[in-house]
């Protein structure tokens, strides 16, 4: 500690309460008692149970966090202290024992006053008594706030019920133990009645080792046995479901949900060290949730019309935003999003298709491959979001090729619509599969994206910012696999381009002023408000696209690409962390605000308006968008961006 030059400090904190209060003389005599501390992040500065802080501590840069700790899990956060507040206070002035636990939350400079100074100030002045004195209550408030906001035993809308376990239990938590299993050479009638015996709808087909190999479920019986008159003497080895679905137990219920939504099963095998130790069903999970998600995916599958389809979607609308108040974290929240959005994608491709081929228009001429891009290719979509998506065909010879996009522009315009129909707005730039110039054959993806690669414009940097996002939603060949290693290949010591693209990341600025001050909208229909997309999101998003195209990275995924960066040695840990924590803040803020213009009757926007939000939500942001600075100034040096002109 060291003492400090007394007018600067002297002029900081004047402006912090109830320090405001005092007159000039008085303000410079506490000044002088004052010393500097300084914490480096990670630093324990006050320990719950620990003897009472000796010091009041006024932050002059960096921010605190204040816990109470739990006997089990994570400790519960009860306010981030920033630039301009005080901590310490309740524990001195009662002279007990710490109830929380205070930290540098990053590297941490504060003032310090010697409490016996702090309580003389409380004694004669009212404003430092009634400030200080409702300290503790302020605290307790807090926590009383935080731990309101996690997860409650059940949440309930529209008779769905939906229990917060399902992102905070663990596989081996829910999963049916000591599972029945038979070797392959198991005769069908002993397998049943084994599962009749055990009142289980399935039993795990494994080798001598333990090591599982298939399943026979009910399904299996009905439908591979008893439906096609088939001898239930018979081995299981001809009937099981193979491959095996595999979980650990270790993973959570949620990971579950989302396997079997994908894979679209009934029932997870659940392995550890590749021995079988349990069987996890969508029953199991009804349990947990109610009315279980996966119910709903199968009603997707069901529909006979796209008519039906924007029905179920309606409820998969509220299934999705029971799952998004639970508050789980932001790379949970938007993976069964996208599930639900790319399962309902490819039900409406099929649908399309046999509409099609029903009215005499045939099957697809060729075989495609349906592109998702953007934050749909990153599966980072919300609760709505425009379309982006396209199309690559097959390679067909010239004389052939005018019918044949013919006949997938039709088939594009009734998904787009489709796609409309269930509440996903028709994208205002037009990338979308129905307009010619994105739907192409591999040949002339090829060429497109080795021409921009070529020639980095602003046009071909933005659509790059859109295409290189991208990920087969449905492929009936391997084009996109080769096209992005024709892109990869491209980018191989082309430091122009990724010059370009880092500068193109730079285009929009966190909107902290001088002090660290939000800078808002001053005008127009979003004044005094700030863009969480624009302002928050996408400066992540197009710095961590950068980074996974320089290293070659295929993942589109923004927190799988920072993870990326991270192994690459391009960010330090500390960076990764925090701008992974910026990251999903943001984007459940987000999440937040659409649910609550939806609660309204509102069309969703990504606008938010500081003076509206929580003092731990407006210090979370003011951190996140510092740390979204940091990830600039990094970009802006390793990619000599000011090389470019403009």
């Amino acid at each position: 500690m060291s003492q400090p030059p007394y007018p600067r400090v002297q002029e900081f904190v004047r402006s912090v309460p109830p320090f405001d209060t005092l007159s000039p003389d008085e303000l410079r005599a506490v000044v002088e008692r004052m010393e500097i501390g300084y914490f480096p992040r990670g630093q324990v500065i006050i320990a719950r149970g620990g003897p009472p802080a000796s010091h009041l501590f006024i932050i002059q840069a960096g921010s605190a966090k204040i816990t109470l700790p739990q006997a089990e899990g994570d400790d519960l956060l009860v306010d981030i202290r920033g630039e301009g507040e005080t901590f310490g206070a309740v524990s001195l002035l009662q002279g007990k024992e710490a109830l929380f636990t205070v930290t540098a939350r990053e590297d941490l400079i504060c003032y310090l006053l010697p409490a016996a100074d702090l309580k003389a100030l409380v004694a004669v002045h009212p404003a430092f008594e009634r400030h200080f004195g409702q300290g503790l209550a302020r605290n307790l408030e807090a926590a009383r706030r935080s731990a309101d906001r996690q997860p409650g035993s059940m949440t309930t809308l529209d008779g769905l019920t939906l229990d917060a376990a399902l992102v905070r239990s663990r596989v081996a938590e829910v999963m049916s133990r000591d599972p029945l299993t038979c070797l392959p050479a198991t005769t069908v009638r002993a397998a049943a009645h084994r599962m009749s015996i055990r009142q289980v709808s399935s039993i795990v087909v494994t080798e001598e080792s333990g090591h599982p190999i298939g399943m026979l479920t009910d399904q299996d019986l009905r439908g591979r046995v008893l439906a096609l008159g088939r001898s239930a003497d018979r081995p299981v080895a001809e009937f099981m479901s193979t491959p095996v679905h595999e979980i650990s137990p270790d993973a959570y219920a949620f990971e579950a949900l989302l396997a079997m939504s994908r894979h679209g099963i009934h029932h997870l095998v659940v392995s550890d060290r590749d021995r079988v130790v349990g069987v996890i069903s969508d029953h199991d999970l009804q349990g947990l949730t109610g009315s279980s998600p996966v119910g709903v995916v199968r009603d997707i599958e069901k529909v006979a019309s796209v008519e039906d389809l924007v029905a179920v979607h309606r409820k998969i609308d509220r299934v999705l935003e029971l799952l998004l108040r639970l508050g789980g974290s932001a790379a949970t929240m938007l993976a069964l999003v996208s599930e639900f959005n790319d399962r309902l994608t490819l039900k409406l491709l099929e649908l399309i298709t046999e509409r099609i081929e029903n009215q005499g228009g045939g099957r697809p001429p060729v075989p495609y491959v349906w592109m998702a891009l953007g934050s749909e290719g990153r599966r980072e979509q919300t609760l709505r979001t425009d379309q982006d998506n396209a199309l690559i065909l097959a390679n067909v010879p010239p004389e052939r090729e005018a019918d044949i996009k013919a006949w997938f522009l039709g088939f594009a315009e009734q998904v787009v619509a489709g796609l409309e129909a269930c509440g996903f707005p028709r994208c205002p730039g037009e990338i979308m599969a129905n307009n010619p110039r994105w739907c192409q054959t591999e040949a002339q993806w090829q060429k497109t994206f080795a021409r921009w690669l070529a020639e980095p414009k602003p046009l071909t940097l933005r659509l790059a910012s859109i295409f290189f996002d991208l990920r087969a939603l449905y492929a009936e060949a391997d084009y996109l696999e080769t096209l992005v290693e024709k892109v990869h290949q491209g980018l191989e010591d082309n430091r122009l381009f990724l010059r370009a693209m880092a500068k193109n990341a730079l285009a929009n600025r966190p909107p902290l002023g001088f002090l660290r001050q939000f800078v808002v909208e001053k005008s127009g229909e979003h004044k005094n408000k700030l863009n969480l997309k624009l302002s928050g999101l996408t400066p992540i998003v197009d710095g961590a696209r950068v980074m996974a195209l320089e290293r070659g990275v295929s993942a589109t995924n923004t927190l799988a690409r920072l993870d990326a960066a991270e192994r690459a040695g391009i960010l330090s840990p500390t960076l990764g962390a925090d701008l992974r924590e910026a990251f999903g803040f943001i984007t459940l803020l987000r999440i937040t605000q659409h649910l609550e213009a939806r609660a309204r009757g509102d069309a969703p926007d990504n606008f938010v308006d500081p003076a509206g939000l929580n003092n731990l939500q407006r210090k979370m942001l003011k951190e996140s968008f510092a740390v979204i600075s940091q990830l600039q100034d990094l970009l802006e040096h390793r990619y000599q961006t000011r090389l470019i002109s403009g």
